[in-house]
This record gives C-alpha cells, sequence and structure tokens, in this order.
C-alpha cells in the first residue's frame, strides 16, 4: 500500500510537470503564430527580439531624459504617418508591452508621459544571469523550430545569435526585412505601467492600416 501511495505520488508530480512544459510550449507557440501573423515578414532574429524584451525590457537604464525625449520627437519628426498597431505584448509572459509612437502622434498620451513610464520600466530591468536567458532561449527556439521550420535563414540567423550569446551578448537589432517592411517605432514598458496609458486606447488598427 505503501508502494502504490508512493508510485501515485510520483506520478502526480511527473503529469505536473509535464503539463507546465507543455503549457509553457503553447504559450510560446501562440506568440509566435501572433507574430508570424501579423508581421509575416519577421525573421528570428524579430522573434528573438520580442522575448528577450518580454524577459529584460528596455535593456538599459535611461541615463539623459533629455536626450532620450528628444529621440522620441525626432522619430516623431522623421516619420510624420505611422502605422501598426498603438500596442502589442511582447514574448509569451507579456511582462512588457511595446507602445507605439503612433499613439503619441495620434494625440492618445504625451511624448513625455511614454518616456515616463519607459525610464521606470527601464529601472526595474531584472537582475538574470546570461546562462539563464539561454536556457530559455533554447526552449523558445525549439518551438520555432518544431513549428515553423521554413521562416527565411533560420539556420543562418540560429548561428547568428548563438555566436552572440556566447560572447556573453544578447541584445539584437530588428531585421532588415522587418524594419523595411514595418518600420517599427516603440517603447518598451512594464504592463503593470502601461495599463493606466492603454486603458485610454481606442481599438487598436492593426499591423497594416
Amino acid at each position: 500500500m505503501k508502494f502504490l501511495s508512493l508510485a501515485t505520488l510520483f506520478c502526480f508530480v511527473a503529469l505536473t510537470c509535464s503539463c507546465g512544459t507543455s503549457a509553457t510550449q503553447d504559450a510560446i507557440r501562440d506568440a509566435v503564430d501572433r507574430q508570424l501573423e501579423e508581421y509575416p515578414e519577421s525573421r528570428l532574429q524579430d522573434l528573438y527580439k520580442s522575448f528577450f524584451q518580454d524577459r529584460f525590457g528596455p535593456g538599459h537604464i535611461i541615463k539623459d531624459r533629455d536626450w532620450a525625449l528628444e529621440f522620441i520627437l525626432e522619430e516623431l519628426q522623421e516619420e510624420p504617418s505611422m502605422s501598426g498597431r498603438y500596442n502589442e505584448p511582447c514574448g509569451w509572459e507579456n511582462n512588457y508591452v511595446r507602445i507605439n509612437l503612433k499613439a503619441v502622434q495620434d494625440s492618445l498620451l504625451s511624448a513625455e508621459e511614454l518616456l515616463d513610464a519607459f525610464i521606470q520600466s527601464a529601472e526595474a530591468v531584472p537582475d538574470e544571469k546570461i546562462t539563464e536567458w539561454k536556457k530559455e532561449w533554447n526552449t523558445i527556439l525549439s518551438v520555432i523550430e518544431r513549428y515553423h521550420p521554413d521562416i527565411p535563414g533560420l539556420s543562418k540567423d540560429k548561428e547568428s545569435l548563438d555566436s552572440l550569446l556566447s560572447l556573453g551578448l544578447y541584445a539584437t537589432h530588428h531585421s532588415n526585412e522587418y524594419r523595411n517592411a514595418y518600420r517599427p517605432h516603440y517603447r518598451i514598458v512594464r504592463q503593470e505601467l502601461a495599463d493606466s496609458l492603454l486603458c485610454r486606447f481606442a481599438p487598436t488598427p492593426t499591423a497594416n492600416q
């Protein structure tokens, strides 16, 4: 009887861990599917960037507020008619949100409000070791390779990202294909900080509007 109880407990723990892993993979797959549906020109590094941003947010502390504000204003001036969603989640855990500068352009919030949220989000960046991120990325990559092996340049981009991580680096830019197709202009904001900004938004335009 005691043996059966221990065996039952073991099976329960194994099943629980298995379900957790499956749930994680399902969430990752949903996030990948979502990005590829809205941004079909995405490459592996664009998917990597989204998941990285969900883990690390803006990725660096903003030391010069005036410079950061000037940079936003320059982007708005250089791209007078922005497109895309006002906001969208990063990665699979929705820790951070990309807020499109189009929201500022359409007077849904001010550049100063967006910058303040961006700065606060940068100050809350988690102190996580690169080894832990590598483990998470390998899990994400396995899902991408399983369900979307036909992403253009997948093998080459995988090698490039592997080289980046082996050097202890982890930040990367959007691919040229993504930038040319969608001309992204956004700032990364922590989800809880974004809530007060997002509540004023009307239903967001699609990526091609």
